[in-house]
């Protein structure tokens, strides 16, 4: 039996990580640019609504972008959506240079918001193309190491350009990011997909990729364990983090130590997840990250000093990297071709989707109850998603080495 060189060894899906960590590294800029220029034109209110208005034509278009991954060109849709992008950032760095208005912001986010709606169900259809279903696992761990590296530079990067250039600097830094990933793009060669003779009505397509999910024995099951892991997640490592700090006294020295011990922990988990391949009972290693995640949050919450939480943050993302891994992996490998693009597109709305809910709750409930007990209900949270990975012997002997089962 042949054995697949891992993904590192793949030229073409080496550019696809690159490309697109550069374009991470320009978004971590622009968000930078955008709650600074909103920031200084009006408060910080106002910045916290135009920052969340690239979300909502996210939200309400992203699962009607994954038809459209499906039926054309996957490639092509996220050249076209990177060349969208790059003019519209130096149009806005044009206009910034005379002057910074709030309108040019809004209109910014919601066009941004709407492309998005379109380029990542297509990247979701086109990734795992590039690539045999063996390597799927350290392909995921390669981009989630290059997504980190991104993350972790590009607020340190934006906040420089703001400083020297202003919103007109960092608006062509972005549209140079956007350059760069399209031309990694347009080198690609993904595996193609199956066409049929005629294709069907649109909406048709949207049902047909609906049913297709429903039906599924594992997707099914699966996107219930990434709902109940990302509900327990976001809220503590997005909003409890910053109440723990403020309350324990640590403040935003606090804050940050407390986030880059997450990341370096989820840099660790990706470098690990690169060497060691888990193919097999995928479940059980979701249920294992789940639970030692659900502690680590723990941990963070019940720590007398700040070290130990900060050691508490690097578990979390020590299990954080992999979890997410393996459930990516899990899922390319049991979703056909033909579905990759509505599948992802409704993936991603579960994830983002529940992002700004669960953040308003936990702060409405800790407001309520205290961070504490918000905390470790959100920590109980993650650890049941760890029940349906041993209970469904679907999951629980999941592989990323057989091709999908429905």
């Amino acid at each position: 039996m042949t054995v697949a060189v891992p993904a590192y060894r793949v030229p073409q899906y080496r550019r696809y990580v690159a490309g697109e960590a550069v374009s991470v590294l320009g978004d971590q800029i622009w968000y930078v640019a955008l709650s600074w220029a909103a920031v200084e034109l009006a408060s910080p209110g106002v910045a916290g609504v135009v920052l969340a208005l690239s979300a909502v034509p996210r939200l309400l278009l992203m699962v009607l972008g994954g038809p459209l991954a499906d039926r054309f060109d996957a490639r092509r849709l996220m050249v076209g959506s990177d060349a969208l992008r790059a003019m519209i950032m130096l149009l806005a760095a044009g206009i910034a240079v005379t002057a910074t208005e709030l309108w040019l912001l809004v209109v910014v986010a919601l066009i941004f918001g709407a492309v998005d709606a379109v380029f990542m169900p297509a990247a979701g259809s086109l990734r795992p193309r590039l690539l045999e279903t063996e390597q799927l696992s350290d392909g995921a761990a390669l981009r989630e190491l290059g997504v980190r590296a991104a993350l972790m530079l590009g607020a340190p990067l934006g906040g420089a350009l703001v400083t020297v250039g202003g919103l007109a600097l960092a608006c062509a830094a972005n549209a140079v990011t956007f350059v760069v990933s399209l031309l990694a793009i347009r080198t690609l060669n993904p595996r193609p997909i199956e066409q049929v003779e005629e294709r069907e009505p649109y909406g048709a397509a949207l049902r047909a990729g609906l049913r297709y999910l429903v039906s599924h024995k594992v997707l099914l099951p699966l996107m219930l364990v990434t709902l109940l892991f990302n509900i327990g997640f976001v809220g503590p490592m997005n909003l409890g983090l910053a109440l723990l700090s403020e309350e324990r006294g640590w403040g935003a020295n606090g804050i940050g130590f407390l986030l880059a011990g997450f990341g370096v922990g989820a840099a660790v988990g990706a470098v690990v997840m690169l060497r060691v391949r888990i193919r097999h009972h995928i479940g059980i290693g979701i249920a294992a990250c789940a639970v030692g995640e659900a502690v680590g949050i723990s941990g963070a919450t019940l720590a007398p000093d700040l070290g130990l939480a900060v050691a508490s943050t690097v578990l979390v993302g020590l299990l954080g990297g992999p979890l997410g891994i393996l459930c990516g992996s899990l899922s390319q490998a049991n979703t056909d071709d033909a579905f990759r693009g509505r599948t992802s597109s409704v993936q991603a709305l579960l994830t983002l989707g529940v992002t700004p809910l669960v953040m308003a709750a936990v702060g409405w409930l800790a407001g309520e109850f205290g961070t504490t007990p918000v905390m470790l209900a959100s920590a109980a949270v993650e650890a049941s998603a760890a029940l349906p990975c041993l209970l469904l012997a679907r999951l629980r002997t999941a592989s990323v080495t057989s091709p999908g089962t429905r």
